[in-house]
């Protein structure tokens, strides 16, 4: 026999998860069915032990369903605005160009048109920059925090998802961004030339990497790689704040600052 219960549906006495706002009904006969075990029989649940850990099961399965649905939505309006704030940068940057160009020949309208809408595209920038890091702190909170929203937030466009750059190894996320120069290098290593593999990608603009000198910065980049595959796994899967991953970090750039 067939149940609709108010936390999933039975199949022969096989749980099977649905939806959690499915009514208390009989699949046979659209009767209400009470969810008191004594009430429904004992032919559905071996005993009361039975019943409530079959009922702490499927609401932790329904929790995990709907949370790694919302980080889902919200990990593709991150990339969606990382994408947008690049081409607000690159049309900038453009029109910057252009401007200049014109100002050196005369001062007229145009130039004021042309700065005008820099000035309009720099107040778009900063308000999808002030989004991401609002989203970003919400979905994931470690990374941010190591890294700063902006830089958290290209890493998870780079990887293309929240659950695809949790399962990255480190060594990926280490030169994620930097792909083609490793491809190059590799090639030309393969036909016996010189050639110099990318230390780090996307995480080079970190100050704990940048500020650090040329022969420690392939160190830094991987000790900070590392903590992010894991502060990332504790995004994911928790969402709980874990301060020992950022101070960890802070004390690995102070040994190599030395």
């Amino acid at each position: 026999m067939n149940w609709n219960l108010w936390f999933g549906k039975l199949e022969d006495n096989k749980l099977n998860v649905v939806d959690f706002h499915i009514a208390f009904q009989n699949a046979q006969n659209d009767s209400p069915l009470p969810f008191n075990l004594f009430e429904v029989g004992r032919s559905l649940f071996r005993d009361d032990r039975d019943y409530y850990k079959t009922l702490r099961k499927i609401a932790i399965k329904i929790c995990e369903e709907r949370v790694e649905k919302e980080l889902k939505r919200e990990d593709r309006y991150v990339v969606a605005l990382v994408k947008a704030l690049e081409e607000i940068e690159e049309s900038k940057n453009l029109l910057s160009e252009k401007l200049d160009d014109i100002r050196g020949i005369v001062e007229n309208e145009l130039t004021k048109a042309f700065d005008d809408r820099i000035k309009y595209l720099d107040e778009m920038g900063k308000m999808i920059e002030n989004e991401i890091e609002r989203v970003m702190t919400k979905i994931a909170p470690n990374i941010t925090e190591l890294l700063g929203a902006k830089i958290a937030a290209k890493l998870l466009e780079r990887a293309g998802s929240f659950e695809k750059l949790v399962k990255l190894p480190a060594s990926k996320i280490q030169i994620m961004g930097a792909e083609k120069s490793l491809y190059k290098a590799l090639s030309r290593i393969k036909k016996g030339q010189k050639a110099k593999v990318p230390k780090h990608g996307i995480i080079f603009v970190h100050p704990y990497i940048r500020q650090l000198p040329k022969s420690k910065r392939g160190k830094m980049a991987r000790f900070l790689a590392a903590k992010i595959a894991i502060a990332a796994k504790i995004d994911y899967f928790r969402g709980e704040l874990n301060e020992s991953i950022l101070e960890a970090v802070r004390k690995r750039y102070e040994e190599l600052s030395r």
